[in-house]
């Protein structure tokens, strides 16, 4: 009898991939994400992970209809002109429900090959860029892993708690995603105290397995999401994905995703262009511009609270806040709460301007030096602090000092 090595087929191998991942970063979330005691209205991943497993894997396996470029591209353009439809609607004076719920239904019709639709289009750029590994046992064998997987739907909100007298995060609850402003104000005034100031938020993405991406937004808005959620899952296994419950890990894996997902989106849409057609890319219609810069106001506003709570000012930042919050409002931005768990949320985005944070330029500057996602990727997924990154920017001959917050 001829005995022949085991070579299993790697649809068998990535599905099994993808379960264990899952199991694992289930585990890993029910850890770092703090249960607070808001009762039913808090998310639970773990029924998102059951409801959404099987599901899952019949998508890794390719289950489904086979679609040309050009079927692609019409099922594109069918999703993302009723999702224009439906942020036109709601922005009526007075949004008429049953239009609503037809535009939804019809859009439903579609969801599916476009969860997969994009998910190929991610797939091949961060193949294209030389994402692929070998697998653990099978070196021989170079695959993307984990797959990319995605599911468009209306994404939990996320509670998060501050201290009053420093802007940094004590801890996120998932809340259920369509609570009303009434159970949101119930939340934050049950969670504030004398010491703790808290705000609920709404998320673009989560990285549980399949992704959750919100739905009512543009194609690229959403190619762009679908590419940083499938960053954390690949950091997962590396030094910088393990450490994201340290004190530099979240602003340093959030950044990372943020610079990558550009890239990775701008590679996809060089493979696949796409042309939507304006007012049908998913884009809600433009309104009056304002007068006022957003990123400047709000990195402006950043710094300035950062000097007040440094000097111990603190009721003077948050009265600052507020007028500034207001400010915006006057000048056709509305958000509805600006406060320290705002910043300390945005602000581990460090290339946004709600943050402060140095990782944020440091990150930005390693990715102008290398300019390509696999040496991007190579040399910063073995990170897992700030002094670590300084250290890669000494090896492209960057002097760390030299980068500041602008």
């Amino acid at each position: 009898m001829d005995l022949r090595p085991w070579q299993p087929p790697l649809l068998l191998l990535s599905t099994t991939a993808a379960a264990t991942f899952t199991v694992a970063l289930v585990i890993a979330l029910s850890l770092l994400v703090t249960r607070g005691p808001v009762g039913s209205d808090e998310y639970s991943v773990w029924r998102w992970e059951a409801e959404h497993l099987a599901g899952s894997i019949f998508s890794l396996l390719g289950v489904g209809e086979e679609l040309s470029e050009q079927e692609e591209a019409e099922r594109l353009e069918a999703y993302f002109r009723l999702t224009s439809a439906i942020r036109t609607e709601l922005q009526a004076e007075s949004p008429d429900r049953a239009l609503l719920e037809a535009l939804a239904n019809e859009r439903a019709l579609y969801e599916n090959d476009v969860e997969r639709i994009i998910e190929r289009y991610v797939t091949d750029a961060v193949v294209a860029a030389g994402l692929k590994r070998p697998l653990p046992l099978f070196g021989d064998m170079r695959m993307l892993w984990p797959a990319v997987d995605i599911e468009l739907t209306n994404p939990p909100q996320v509670l998060v708690r501050s201290p009053r007298d420093e802007i940094r995060s004590k801890g996120y609850t998932l809340l259920q995603p369509d609570l009303t402003l009434e159970a949101i104000e119930r939340i934050e005034a049950h969670t504030d105290d004398e010491d703790t100031v808290s705000v609920v938020l709404p998320i673009g993405g989560l990285a549980v397995y399949p992704a959750i991406i919100r739905e009512d937004r543009s194609y690229y808005s959403i190619l762009r999401t679908a590419a940083h959620e499938w960053v954390h899952f690949y950091l997962a296994f590396y030094p910088l994905g393990i450490a994201y419950n340290t004190p530099d890990g979240p602003t340093l894996n959030e950044t990372v995703a943020n610079v990558a997902e550009v890239e990775i989106a701008r590679i996809a849409r060089g493979l696949h262009p796409i042309d939507l057609p304006e007012g049908a890319d998913g884009r809600a219609p433009p309104r009056e511009r304002s007068s006022l810069s957003f990123s400047t106001e709000m990195r402006e506003l950043r710094l300035a609270v950062d000097d007040l709570l440094a000097a111990g000012r603190v009721g003077e930042a948050e009265a600052l806040m507020e007028e500034r919050r207001l400010h915006l409002a006057e000048h056709g931005i509305f958000i509805r709460k600006i406060n320290q768990a705002y910043f300390a949320f945005y602000g581990s985005y460090a290339t946004l301007p709600q943050s402060s944070d140095p990782i944020g330029p440091k990150v930005e500057r390693v990715w102008e030096e290398t300019g390509d996602l696999l040496e991007f990727m190579s040399l910063v997924r073995e990170m897992r602090t700030e002094a670590e990154l300084d250290a890669i920017l000494v090896r492209l001959g960057v002097d760390p000092a030299t980068i500041t917050v602008e």
